[in-house]
């Protein structure tokens, strides 16, 4: 919705739900309208009022009794029809369908019999889709006294709000019983409106108070936030501007910032493009990720886990490895960085037991230069110097990391880049290929003998020869697969990693001089971690990024996605041969490593429903939103939901050194000398994309927020992303690039 029909300071904008049908509402939208409107005439104001989908019509047609409404003005009143799930057209629940707006809300309750039940799970509803609900309405029923119950209930539930916060339960005269002459039937309602006035002006008090009270909070928010918050992976002493969010819903968040000029807190939506760090899948605030964390919440809140099980953890551990019929065991955790400190564990003790090395052995990795594998510190470890570790004084690099090729489009040609440790300084170091689906036809290349496949050979053989001459333990090989994310949005080429793999598993052991202690089971040469954190969980089109390398690891971690972005959730999977290395009499030789909320209930019923739903999208046997972008790259396996002509037309503009793009992410990689994470060459594109004002074409009110990698901006949409969104991305992105061109 544009921002122009959200609320401001001066422009107030309710809707109007029912607890069910037949309890008055349109009688008492009009009550508030009149009231309304008097408070408009002292304050030089007008009123709108709206119903977008009418009952009765023609001969009980609600609009009869709305005739006092005004035409213009800064109260807004947007009255629905029957209860709150009641379908529009198309068969949306309505409390689903408005929730863009996610306007405060004015119930209006149920009096009768019954009532209690209705009103009580009509704001139970609402508020689990995130509505404000600051005032309920209902007739006086001095038999059962419903308000008074209801009073009750949401001032215990409410405790802890401010006072403008609660929801206030107020109560109107029943009207009077309807008559069969039509003019006396207009005198006798006319007379009720007046009696109602008195009724239903306290009410239009809270409400402006409650207005009031928000917008405060969201510029105290503005003026507040750099003095109290300490935000991640930000340089305080470079933020001009704070963004308010307000809501979120879909791929958008409603922000408000305060007009330099007018001094006013402004309503602007912003596409979320960079899917919240990466975690957005379904979209914010999905009702059925919502309802599935309710359900969890209300069944269990939290249980601890060790020795114990519970449905969604186990119906989530069965779902996983389904898929990964690799793997037998799941480890449940809570975040992307403690699933792969918990696969560095069960990775480099299982190396240590076969080849025989004592306790006290220094224990490296093997891993991709680029690389990042999370911010606690044996994450850290895991990656190579660089901008996110060096200034950590714990810090110590415990690995080897190799130079990876990597996959561009330039001039609409597809090429890999291979780096001149590879490939020597007198050879040619870039390589063409007809399309990304020739480029991921990994198992092709590989078994056609691509020219390239001998080189990644003599690379990774020359490598862990080297790392024997030197004597160093190597545990594990950590990498993640097709994509390194923060070190700038690398698309590694696959077969390079498909080489790695293939020549750790059937040479390490013996390039690297190591004897075993035991029987070689489950796995070669060692361990093979994929950090499938970011890339995993269709984030590239495909359930797991292993599948564009043709080759599975021996234990992968996937988060983010997992949950839709709606909750934190990780999993380590690996193999029954590892697991096994832990069983022991001794409580010390477990895999020690826990938090307090690992595999709690709640994250793990969310990744449930999320995986039903991705899965749904990636069929093939039946059109799905997936389908047209599909249809686009004229592709199943290799495509993305941004559009070919638009990564061809950001492959020739003169200030992108390169493009790429798959699933649902698009990198666009900016000429500059500089390069690498501390490039500032992005800096006003960012600006704009945030604060600029797109009003022309597709991205009118609309704008973007992103962050930058460098010299790299990439944009990223969730799963359920809709070409037409996708689009006005690709529009502002246009703007933006050529605005920096002509500059």
């Amino acid at each position: 919705m544009p921002a122009p029909f959200h609320p401001t300071r001066a422009f107030q904008a309710y809707q109007i739900f029912a607890a069910n049908t037949d309890v008055g509402k349109t009688i008492l939208a009009t009550g508030l309208c009149r009231a309304a409107a008097m408070v408009a005439k002292q304050k030089n104001r007008d009123v709108f009022y709206l119903k977008p989908v009418q009952t009765g019509y023609p001969v009980d047609s609600d609009e009869r009794i709305q005739q006092s409404k005004s035409k213009n003005g800064a109260y807004s009143f947007i009255e629905t029809a029957g209860g709150i799930h009641s379908p529009v057209m198309s068969g949306t629940p309505q409390a689903d369908f408005y929730r863009p707006l996610r306007l405060p809300s004015v119930l209006i309750g149920d009096s009768r019999l019954g009532g209690i039940s209705t009103t009580l799970s009509t704001y139970e509803s609402l508020a689990l889709r995130g509505y404000d609900i600051p005032s309920i309405l209902l007739f006086q029923n001095d038999r059962y006294r419903n308000h008074t119950m209801l009073s009750d209930q949401l001032t215990s539930s409410n405790h802890a709000k401010g006072k403008y916060e609660q929801t206030l339960v107020s109560t109107v005269p029943a009207p009077p019983t309807p008559l069969e002459d039509p003019v006396k039937e207009l005198e006798s309602m006319r007379k009720y409106y007046e009696q109602l006035d008195e009724y239903m002006q306290p009410v239009m008090k809270h409400l402006d108070q409650v207005h009031e009270a928000r917008f405060d909070r969201l510029a105290h928010m503005e003026e507040k936030a750099q003095d109290i918050l300490w935000w991640p992976f930000t340089q305080h002493q470079n933020v001009k501007q704070t963004t308010v969010v307000d809501s979120a819903y879909e791929d958008y968040f409603l922000t408000y910032n305060t007009n330099k000029e007018t001094q006013a807190m402004e309503p602007k939506e912003m596409f979320d493009s960079c899917a919240s760090w990466w975690t957005q899948g379904l979209g914010h605030a999905n009702p059925k990720l919502t309802m599935a964390a309710a359900h969890a919440a209300g069944r269990y809140g939290h249980v601890m886990f060790p020795e114990t099980a519970n449905e969604p953890a186990m119906a989530l551990a069965e779902r996983v490895l389904e898929n990964d019929k690799w793997a037998s065991r799941v480890f449940i955790s809570d975040n992307g960085s403690t699933a792969i400190e918990v696969a560095l564990k069960m990775a480099l003790r299982a190396t240590a037991l076969r080849y025989g090395w004592s306790d006290s052995t220094p224990i490296d990795v093997l891993g991709l230069e680029g690389g990042y594998h999370g911010d606690t510190i044996g994450a850290m470890d895991a990656c190579s110097p660089n901008v996110f570790n060096k200034n950590v004084q714990w810090y110590k690099p415990k690995g080897h990391w190799l130079q990876a090729p990597s996959l561009h489009i330039s001039k609409g040609k597809v090429h890999v880049r291979v780096p001149e440790s590879i490939q020597g300084s007198n050879a040619a170091n870039v390589f063409g290929y007809d399309s990304l689906d020739a480029v991921y036809a990994t198992d092709q290349r590989h078994q056609n003998q691509d020219p390239l496949v001998s080189v990644y050979k003599s690379y990774v053989r020359s490598q862990l020869d080297g790392l024997r001459q030197q004597n160093r333990h190597i545990g594990a090989l950590l990498m993640e697969p097709v994509i390194m994310g923060s070190g700038g949005m690398i698309f590694v080429d696959p077969l390079f990693q498909r080489v790695l793999v293939d020549t750790v598993r059937t040479e390490g052991a013996d390039l690297l001089g190591y004897k075993a202690q035991e029987q070689a089971k489950g796995w070669e040469g060692m361990p093979i971690i994929f950090d499938e954190i970011f890339a995993g969980m269709y984030r590239l089109g495909r359930r797991s990024a292993s599948d564009f390398l043709g080759v599975k690891p021996d234990i992968v971690g996937y988060a983010k996605t997992l949950t839709g972005g709606l909750v934190p959730l990780a999993l380590t999977v690996t193999k029954e041969s590892l697991f096994d290395i832990f069983l022991s009499d001794k409580k010390e030789n477990c895999l020690l490593h826990g938090h307090s909320y690992t595999a709690h209930p709640i994250g793990c019923a969310v990744a449930g429903e999320t995986i039903d739903t991705l899965e749904s999208l990636a069929r093939v046997d039946q059109p799905t939103l997936w389908t047209s972008y599909r249809d686009n790259w004229k592709s199943n396996e290799t495509w993305s939901m941004w559009n070919p002509t638009t990564i061809d037309r950001l492959s020739h503009m003169e200030n992108v050194s390169s493009v790429m793009s798959l699933g649902s992410i698009l990198a666009v990689e900016l000429k500059d000398e500089q390069g690498g994470y501390n490039s500032m060459i992005s800096k006003n594109i960012i600006h704009s994309m945030r604060h600029a004002d797109f009003d022309q074409g597709h991205g009118a009110g609309i704008n973007l927020f992103a962050r930058p990698l460098g010299n790299v901006i990439y944009l990223m949409t969730s799963q359920t992303t809709t070409p037409e969104r996708v689009r006005q991305c690709e529009d502002i992105l246009f703007q933006c690039l050529e605005q920096q061109q002509r500059a």
